[in-house]
């Protein structure tokens, strides 16, 4: 069967010539931060300073005029400057001779420096001279390791979501988390960190989910939506090591967004993406067979208009962006041609939908059934800006995201192998609504006020598609795989509100060659959340004659203890931030700044109190809350030019970054007091007697087990994330415009999370050595657990960089833009937090010996090896017929996975998280391993498998370490063509193709992106202990899908259905 041909056929004929011009044709013609600002010096001839001379910017576009007088030492200082360009800024002084600099265009955050030398009327002057910085790359203000991604990075580089993540991966530190998503839906790893560490801002207002739900750690983000139409961004900024105090709430990295305005001219775009399964490349599995993309349809179109209220006084600035998309799930039945395959047949799918119908009245859907996961999503911004005077200027910007996407069906697989029937979808609807004004004063020459004030709105809901009805799971495979129905068990009541505010103030003051600045930031927080897992019940079967019988092994239930049936929690907080912070120009060519910042977490509420729990477990409380904790975040840097010229820079600095937590984290200890509800976990390997099935969502008794509670707490001296970072870096311009940078980044953990179960007991240790947990808990009345949320300093994180950039103007490659970077990353960490629930934090983190002590292991984000660059090359063949090729390649190490047990083999009552012990060989008794089974293996096949597995090998005779092995190597290359076309009217219109992953278009097995579901790799079977000869018993499957006897990488990975293969967008854009 062959591959799509109307895609493929299009982009293999722009390609080849799109190579040579890229590459060949030089002879061709040719808390955030939000705004930026200009400083430096007004000297006269003998280099004296002069006093009141007049400093005017004026952004040409907009007309919007800020002005200052120069100091006693002839310095001036202008902040709170509009980002872009270009300004004119003019000098002058009665006996002086008025002068100007045009063309400056100033990125976001930048602090350029710009001093001018003036010559007296009667003195007349060949040239005025008139000192400049370079860019921004090379400015005195950079000090640690920051990435700007421009307006016009923005519009020519490839993309299809226009997301976040598709321009922070620009930074050599930032990576995407959206591999093994069968949505394609991920976040932005920063810094060897968890997503939910970043803090990502839109004109320095909250962007994150503060909550802590969505994998992309943004609004909209469960709903497959973006924060933001990229259509309304000016420009990003992506920090690990920002050292200016007032940049906060992360210990991963800082994204920093600003927002496009309006000018004095009227101007605006409208475009529209498109793209099927005629534009995806399909999957070539190892029988010779090609996996076809299912039908399915996406569609972006939207508009963007700015232009004058009053002519350089105010403007508007208003986009909208609809998008429309249908992602097919894909996952096989045992005999398709599907990439991926369960082993679950479809006789044994029939015979479940058809007991389903005929015994228990209830229609699952079919597995035939077209899911699309649709996604329908709308976008809406508008900004005004107003230049109420020269001193004042005023903002107010307004962002709202309306998305509904079906999803809760699961087909990728996972570690129990689950394949879920349409019943188990629901709608997730999410609405946002943020809202921010700022407005910046000059205060005299001396001083300059910023004050922010925003608001975010919230609202997320999960609508089941199928009438309350229990979730069903029927065990159907050897390996355990599962068929499910019903409402999935985690959506049966499921809704989060959240509303933050903010409030900001710095105040700055210039005096001499020090810049001091004190502000506060203060962020409020309302959280109201439904989360009542099984509140239909949950019923497991063990097979599907069990499930025709009635005979569950395992229901499981959550019942409301109060009046209300579906009880929501209702909490707020808030955190307060101080910072004071001076900044120091020892000379033209060096600076410091030093600085200071507290923010203080403090919970407005607390949770009910327990007086049973309290007495079960003297000196814990659920209603204790670590309220009022000083954080205090210290911090230095410094820039040290080398040469007049500044074309050598020196740069770092050290300090404390405080982030928050996940607000879920806390809010885990609100909803699991023990009060609210009690829970029935019923199995029958516990002897309990599971009731027989009812196909009503009202919970049943159980015979045999009393009702219990999980219990969340958190340490009282529990402290919000923290870490001490230091960087050190040199840049070096060796050709103008080009620059190589060599830089190092260590940070170490102050504060990071730990949890812990209370209530399981130490029993021995088991023949491998391993910590054993005994039958009785702590206190049978409350289970599956309490657990602890307190802190540890262990982890770190230690990177090395270089990097080399140029911009058009160079001699070598003229009109080649961009860079290339490689880093290499060495992280650890002893939870890497992947989970919103405690019990899932817990049973997830991989843990050897103590799980309640797990030290520092290799951390899940982190990426050893990566190799990132972006070019990109424009070409004019005549006026208005102008060409752009972009291309965005990265080569990385693959995540880290761990090896482990699908069982419980410590009898902590957690599976998967156990890691495996490595038999030194098959004469080593650790083991006994049961061959009974169709595919089970004995102790030599599965020594031949750890001798082919880098990862096992060289740990045999100990248990591994956690994340001891590597998923495969990723290589991709993403293509932009963008073509100007003009129209009548003066008009201009863009036809754009982007391509991802064009190796894969080329050669079906390039591009490929292999993955291990939860990072953990279920290679033995924990089936219990031998007394007798004090042995574990387990079970090897065998893993060689070509009989081949050699453990292939296919054998222990999945294939991503969506990055693995190539896709193609057209777009079309119309300026006006």
């Amino acid at each position: 069967m062959q591959r799509p041909p109307e895609g493929r056929r299009l982009a293999i004929a722009v390609m080849a010539p799109a190579a040579s011009l890229f590459l060949g044709a030089a002879g061709l013609a040719a808390q955030g931060v939000t705004t930026a600002g200009l400083n430096g010096r007004v000297t006269g001839q003998t280099m004296a300073a002069i006093i009141g001379a007049t400093v005017s910017a004026v952004h040409e576009p907009s007309g919007s005029t800020y002005s200052t007088v120069t100091r006693s030492d002839g310095r001036y200082n202008l902040r709170g400057l509009r980002v872009g360009g270009p300004y004119t800024v003019s000098v002058s002084l009665v006996g002086y001779g008025a002068e100007a600099v045009e063309g400056l265009v100033l990125a976001l955050g930048e602090d350029r420096r710009v001093d001018v030398l003036l010559a007296e009327e009667a003195v007349q002057l060949e040239g005025v001279t008139v000192i400049v910085e370079r860019r921004a790359f090379l400015s005195g203000e950079r000090n640690g390791p920051q990435r700007d991604v421009n307006t016009e990075e923005i519009e020519g580089f490839p993309t299809i979501n226009r997301s976040v993540q598709d321009f922070a991966r620009f930074s050599p530190y930032a990576i995407g988390t959206n591999i093994g998503s069968s949505e394609n839906i991920g976040g932005v790893s920063i810094g060897g960190k968890n997503n939910r560490y970043n803090n990502i801002q839109v004109d320095g207002a909250i962007l994150n989910d503060v909550f802590g739900l969505p994998d992309s750690g943004t609004p909209g983000g469960q709903a497959n939506s973006q924060p933001i139409s990229l259509d309304a961004v000016q420009a990003f900024q992506v920090a690990v090591a920002p050292f200016d105090i007032r940049q906060g709430g992360f210990t991963g990295g800082s994204v920093n967004i600003v927002t496009r305005s309006g000018t004095n001219e009227f101007d605006g775009s409208a475009y529209f993406f498109g793209r099927n399964n005629s534009f995806v490349g399909g999957l070539s599995l190892p029988d010779g067979t090609v996996d076809e993309p299912a039908d399915f349809g996406e569609m972006q179109t939207g508009f963007r208009v700015g232009g004058p209220i009053v002519a350089d006084k105010a403007h508007f600035f208003v986009s909208g962006e609809l998008k429309q998309t249908g992602r097919p799930l894909a996952i096989g039945l045992l005999g398709s041609s599907q990439a991926n395959i369960l082993g679950i047949s479809a006789d044994d799918m029939a015979r479940i939908i058809d007991i389903s119908k005929s015994t228990y009245g209830y229609d699952p859907g079919s597995f035939e059934e077209e899911l699309a996961r649709a996604t329908n999503d709308l976008k809406l911004f508008a900004r005004l800006d107003f230049n109420l005077s020269e001193d004042n200027h005023l903002t107010v910007r307004h962002n709202m995201v309306d998305a509904v996407s079906e999803r809760g069906i699961t087909r990728d697989g996972g570690q129990d192998g689950t394949i879920g029937l349409p019943t188990q979808g629901y709608d997730f609807g999410a609405v946002s609504n943020s809202s921010v004004a700022q407005l910046d004063t000059r205060i005299g020459a001396n001083a300059q006020n910023m004050l922010r004030v925003a608001y975010q709105r919230q609202r997320d809901n999960r609508t089941p598609v199928s009438d309350p009805y229990p979730e069903v799971s029927i065990i159907v495979g050897e390996d355990g795989e599962s068929v499910e129905l019903g409402i999935e068990r985690f959506s049966q009541q499921n809704a989060v509100h959240q509303d933050v505010f903010e409030v900001t103030n710095d105040f700055t003051l210039f005096k001499g060659s020090h810049t001091i600045t004190l502000g506060t930031h203060n962020e409020f927080f309302s959280f109201q959340n439904l989360f009542i897992q099984d509140a239909y019940g949950q019923w497991t079967f063990d097979s599907i004659e069990d499930y025709a019988a009635g005979n569950a092994s395992r229901y499981r239930a959550s019942i409301s203890r109060l009046d209300e049936e579906y009880p929501r929690v209702e909490w707020s907080a808030m955190q307060l931030g101080f910072y004071v912070q001076d900044r120091v120009e020892i000379n033209d060519r060096v600076n410091f700044q030093a600085g200071v910042r507290a923010d203080i977490p403090v919970f407005s509420d607390k949770p009910g109190e327990n007086s049973d729990f309290a007495a079960a477990f003297p000196g814990y409380s659920t209603s204790e809350v670590p309220s009022g904790v000083v954080l205090l975040s210290p911090r230095l840097g410094f820039n040290a030019a080398l040469n007049d010229d500044r074309s050598w820079q020196v740069r770092g600095g050290t300090g404390v970054f405080t982030g928050r937590n996940p607000f879920v984290w806390i809010s885990n200890q609100f909803s699991n007091t023990g009060l609210d509800f009690t829970r029935i976990d019923c199995r029958i390997w516990r002897g309990c007697g599971v009731p027989s099935f009812t196909n009503s969502a009202d919970p049943v008794e159980a015979d045999g087990v009393a009702s219990t509670t999980e219990v969340n707490i958190t340490d009282t001296n529990f402290k919000f994330p923290q870490a001490w970072r230091t960087s050190l870096a040199v840049d070096r311009e060796f050709s103008p415009g080009m620059v190589l940078t060599l830089e190092g980044i260590y940070t170490q953990n102050v504060n990071d999370i730990l949890y812990k179960d209370l209530s399981i007991v130490p029993e021995g240790t088991s023949v491998d050595g391993r910590m054993m947990f005994s039958d009785a808990a702590a206190d049978p009345a409350f289970s599956p657990g309490v657990f602890l949320l307190t802190n540890t300093d262990e982890g770190r994180q230690v990177q090395w960089t270089v990097e080399l950039s140029k911009d058009a103007g160079t001699s070598l490659l003229p009109g080649l833009v961009g860079s290339v970077a490689y880093t290499l990353t060495d992280a650890t960490d002893v939870n890497s937090g992947a989970s919103s629930r405690a019990i899932s934090n817990f049973q997830y983190n991989e843990i050897g010996m103590d799980p309640n002590n797990p030290g520092p292991g290799t951390a899940d984000y982190e990426i050893k090896h990566r190799l990132v660059a972006s070019l990109s090359r424009q070409f004019e063949w005549k006026e208005g017929f102008g060409t752009q090729v972009a291309a965005f390649l990265e080569s990385r190490a693959g995540r880290p996975f761990n090896w482990t047990y699908s069982g419980d083999a410590n009898n902590d009552g957690r599976r998967f998280n156990d890691l495996i012990y490595v038999p030194e060989s098959t004469a080593d008794d650790t083991y006994l391993f049961e061959t009974d089974c169709e595919r089970c293996r004995g102790a030599a096949d599965f020594q031949r498998f750890v001798e082919q597995v880098p990862g096992l090998y060289k740990y045999r005779g100990q248990i591994v370490p956690r994340n001891s092995s590597r998923e495969p190597w990723v290589n991709t290359l993403d293509l932009r063509i963008t073509q100007d076309l003009p129209v009548p009217g003066g008009r201009n219109m863009q036809l754009t193709l982007d391509m991802l992953n064009v190796g894969n278009m080329l050669n079906g097995d390039w591009g490929r992106q292999r993955y291990v579901a939860f990072s953990a790799n279920t290679i033995l079977s924990f089936q219990g202990y031998d007394e007798n000869r004090g042995a574990r018993i387990v079970r090897f499957y065998q893993r060689d899908e070509n009989d081949d006897g050699v453990a292939n990488v296919d054998d222990i990975t999945l294939l991503d259905n969506v990055l693995s293969r190539w896709a193609i967008q057209l777009g079309a854009r119309i300026d006006f």
